[in-house]
């Protein structure tokens, strides 16, 4: 044991932790920890220009690691700051800390002194106290292993005053590593649910974001060849069956007519890793008139959003196991509903463009094309807006877990914090955003800076259609002038470059040719200002 100050305490035990990379912006209440994190631990800070875009980046890193994210701040304005992106944490089950400094308690009049708690709890992150400098190391374990545990953003309160006290330091470990339970599924649950699949005529498994490692897939499709059922993924599980026999593709609102087709004529459908939320559902009209049987290891995914017949809290390889057991000893046979459908290439949308005249970029093409040029290892990452429909159907990853997409809010611009915090996630591996123009310009132009700072290997396509597309296109279906939400930005290939990256504005389909050799040509961050008809942005 040996005194160190309060911040220095805290900094070394985060760096004992090995958690990192920090996201943040340094101010007068977090200065001193995030010095010390850096220059007497040698941990990795990555800044920002804003604080909301500090949490993002925290989030965009666990969201793709599986880590905590760790993201800091100081006092006051920073902190509401941030609240737009603890939101989409929660929303999102991500776990990050956000360190955040306080103002000292007894000074009234410091113009940065707001109620910090309460503006945190309002989000539906948790918080937690340093309750003295005594407590310090204690209470941010406990933070860090809330954050872990509850899957949600979680800020910790640092007030000023006490960050310079000295206090003893013992070594204190933040996170709990347990092992992945193994839960074997018993009961009368698990009768039903065989007595379920053994009456089903027409099964599909669906698989979720929970259940895309290795072990869970080979699981599924050993189901579904035990059933004889088509197969099929939420959008966060997208691409995981790719390539096998009876693959339906996304189940949900992004379905392919093929995939539509089957799964209305399904009677049951058995989901594992997945919470059915209502864009999976179709808004329940998906699950219609058919016995659902929902399997997750995690009790809270249970009927958050559609309610099954049955409901496993059990683990994928698991429960499988039990059932196919159960199956094969009442000697139940295979539904058949796969070999009843034509299912060659189900699972691939049919790409219809929306050509027009004049030599104008067609949508559809320009991404059928990018797919085929962007680094095949790629991640991706999908702002939210009207352009992202179709780039969530023809962007491709090589894995579920490469994909991250940030409509988990309803909010625009968080794309870019999300990927630069993915490049420092998995720095070897480039990452593909697609962002709108209303988004890149509300949160993605200053922090275009940051991942050239920051050396990320990034590209940006900005979807420019001039507008806010939904909002456009509302205007004219009702005859209005959508002049109020159509905007003369500047250009931003220019603006790329004067940030420190590389740009390219691709205007008809001949220019997609320079693009392919700009992405060969390794410079990043490389910005691509894809120019689109507002009036001609298909959506579905």
């Amino acid at each position: 044991m040996s005194g160190l100050k309060v911040y220095q305490a805290m900094a070394r035990a985060l760096a004992e932790s090995g958690l990192g990379p920090m996201f943040g912006l340094v101010g007068d209440a977090n200065l001193y920890l995030v010095d010390s994190f850096v220059r007497e631990h040698g941990g990795r800070f990555l800044g920002a220009a804003n604080e909301s875009s500090a949490a993002l980046m925290a989030i965009g890193y666990a969201a793709l690691s599986g880590k905590v994210g760790l993201a800091s701040v100081t006092h006051g304005p920073a902190v509401s700051n941030t609240l737009t992106a603890l939101i989409e944490g929660v929303k999102s089950f991500t776990p990050v800390v956000l360190l955040c400094g306080d103002t000292a308690f007894g000074d009234r009049e410091n113009l940065q002194d707001i109620p910090q708690r309460e503006l945190v709890i309002a989000t539906g992150a948790g918080f937690e106290q340093v309750r003295s400098p005594a407590t310090a190391v204690a209470d941010l374990a406990r933070a860090v292993r809330r954050a872990q545990m509850e899957r949600r953003p979680v800020a910790l309160d640092i007030p000023t005053d006490m960050q310079h006290e000295v206090v003893p330091y013992e070594a204190c470990p933040l996170l709990v590593s347990p092992s992945p339970p193994k839960v074997v599924p018993t009961g009368d649950d698990l009768d039903n649910a065989v007595g379920i699949l053994a009456a089903a005529r027409r099964p599909i498994v669906l698989a979720g974001r929970g259940a895309v490692d290795d072990e869970a897939r080979a699981a599924l499709l050993r189901l579904a060849r035990r059933l004889d059922a088509p197969l099929a993924t939420t959008l966060k599980a997208k691409g995981l069956f790719r390539g096998q026999d009876g693959d339906l593709g996304v189940f949900g609102t992004l379905s392919t007519p093929a995939a539509v087709e089957a799964i209305l004529k399904a009677d049951c459908v058995i989901s594992f890793g997945a919470s059915l939320t209502g864009y999976t559902t179709s808004h329940g009209a998906y699950l219609k008139g058919k016995r659902v049987v929902q399997v997750s290891p995690a009790a809270a995914d249970l009927g958050r959003w559609h309610v099954p017949d049955v409901g496993l809290i059990a683990g994928v390889a698991e429960t499988v196991e039990a059932i196919v057991h159960w199956l094969d000893e009442a000697e139940v046979a295979p539904s058949g509903f796969r070999q009843e459908l034509s299912l060659d290439g189900a699972a691939a949308l049919p790409v219809t463009g929306q050509a027009r005249g004049g030599g104008r970029l067609d949508y559809v093409d320009a991404l059928t094309r990018l797919d085929g040029m962007l680094p095949p290892d790629r991640v991706l990452v999908i702002d939210y807006g009207r352009f992202m429909v179709k780039a969530l159907q023809l962007i491709d990853v090589p894995h579920p877990r490469h994909l991250l997409h940030t409509g988990n809010s309803g909010s625009i611009g968080l794309g870019m914090s999300y990927a630069v915090g993915a490049g420092a996630a998995e720095p070897k591996r480039p990452v593909a955003l697609f962002v709108g123009d209303g988004g890149f310009m509300l949160g993605g132009l200053a922090e275009f800076n940051a991942a050239a700072r920051h050396g990320t290997d990034l590209i940006v396509v900005v979807c420019n259609d001039g507008s806010y597309g939904v909002e456009h296109m509302q205007l004219r279906a009702k005859g209005m002038d959508p002049g109020l939400v159509t905007f003369d930005w500047p250009d931003f290939a220019p603006l790329a470059q004067a940030l420190g990256g590389h740009g390219v504005t691709v205007r008809n389909g001949a220019d997609l040719d320079r693009v392919g050799e700009a992405i060969a040509g390794g410079g990043r961050p490389l910005l691509i200002d894809l120019r689109l008809d507002p009036d001609h942005v298909p959506v579905y």
